[in-house]
């Protein structure tokens, strides 16, 4: 089908597409390749006082028209433009692209390098954006354990915020009679590690191996349970810590990793590049899960990913059909909800579901739109 050239008035020169074929449409394209995201907004005309972030152009659509249904004015399509830097001529525009339909946010970028001194002077959101701790990762590779917690006065087996512990490093990460009742090759293995008062290390516990369809390992889930701050050091016995920072419960054999900033100023920020990925696994149990939730996502730094950009959810479901539950090829995609990407590894992310107008499962599909 051949692309022809549209004005922004239908009445100045642009003809409607009829049924007998001439193709004559308007789009502003969000996604560099036709190949990119299928999912559709639904028609403009149910959006008198609710406007969505874009529209999907379809045949007999033009810029003229949609200026009218969204903003009640058709005369307001160079407004409608100026939301779409990409488009460098309204007259070419063409089905199946989408264009914005408000301005994107400005671009602030997350303050992932600030001291974690910084991050302990307060925990209330930020004038433009949230603290949130990490929550948790995958990673193709193994972190580097340094240490372990052995015990704590504390006459309880869950451990939080502000409970004294005894940590050890190294070989003595183990205490001897664990070493006594436990093989070699069936202790983590620690590296050495000089503290100090007052260093600071992260509490993580390994979950499962993540894996593909076809069983292929794609790295190993880790949780961030929080982290603890060395108060006391000595010579002859385990070195006293106190837990700072606890956003799940920790236990006996928890182990430390280098501390990284766990507690970040997450602020939205614009993303580079268009990009389709997908929910692969989430930090809690369970099947169907809601806004301030975490799940993981199978894109990263390689692929152009950053902390603060947003990926929108969306899913293809008959209103019957149980969430998960794979439709027909009929059904078109709906957008569901939205996430905030709050860390970042190599290849996945870590994300906490910000938006959910229905339930959010493993496998929905996520996309990042350039410029938002």
């Amino acid at each position: 089908m051949s692309k022809k050239k549209v004005g922004p008035n239908p009445g100045r020169g642009a003809r409607r597409a009829m049924s007998g074929g001439i193709l004559a449409a308007a789009t502003m394209a969000i996604f560099g390749a036709p190949a990119m995201p299928q999912a559709q907004a639904q028609s403009p005309s149910v959006y008198a006082s609710d406007l969505p972030d874009y529209h999907v152009i379809r045949d007999g659509d033009t810029i003229w028209d949609l200026s009218g249904s969204y903003y009640g004015d058709p005369y307001q399509w160079p407004r409608m433009w100026s939301y779409n830097a990409h488009i460098t001529n309204p007259h070419w525009v063409y089905p199946g692209d989408i264009v914005y339909l408000q301005e994107a946010p400005p671009a602030q970028a997350a303050e992932a390098d600030a001291s974690p001194a910084a991050a302990q002077s307060s925990e209330q959101p930020v004038a433009s954006g949230m603290y949130l701790p990490t929550g948790g990762m995958i990673t193709a590779e193994e972190l580097a354990y340094t240490g372990r917690i052995i015990g704590s006065p504390k006459e309880a087996t869950m451990l939080g915020e502000h409970d004294p512990v005894w940590v050890g490093f190294g070989e003595d990460a183990y205490t001897e009679r664990e070493r006594e009742e436990t093989k070699e090759e069936d202790r983590t293995a620690m590296e050495e590690q000089e503290v100090a008062v007052g260093d600071r290390f992260a509490v993580v516990r390994l979950q499962e191996e993540i894996t593909d369809e076809e069983g292929n390992a794609l790295g190993q889930k880790y949780i961030v349970l929080g982290s603890v701050v060395i108060t006391e050091v000595s010579e002859n016995h385990a070195e006293t810590a106190m837990i700072d920072q606890s956003w799940r419960e920790m236990e006996r054999g928890d182990v430390l990793v280098p501390y990284e900033r766990q507690l970040k100023a997450v602020q939205p920020r614009q993303a580079e590049d268009d990009l389709i990925a997908h929910i692969v696994d989430t930090l809690q149990p369970g099947f169907a899960f809601g806004t301030d939730q975490y799940v993981f996502v199978d894109r990263g730094a390689e692929d152009n990913v950053r902390v603060g950009n947003r990926f929108f959810i969306y899913q293809r479901f008959e209103g019957l059909g149980r969430p998960g539950t794979a439709p027909d090829d009929e059904i078109p995609w709906q957008r569901v909800g939205q996430v905030l990407v709050v860390d970042v590894r190599e290849n996945y992310s870590t994300a906490i579901i910000t938006k959910a107008s229905r339930e959010i499962v493993v496998g929905d599909r996520l996309e990042m739109y350039a410029g938002y």
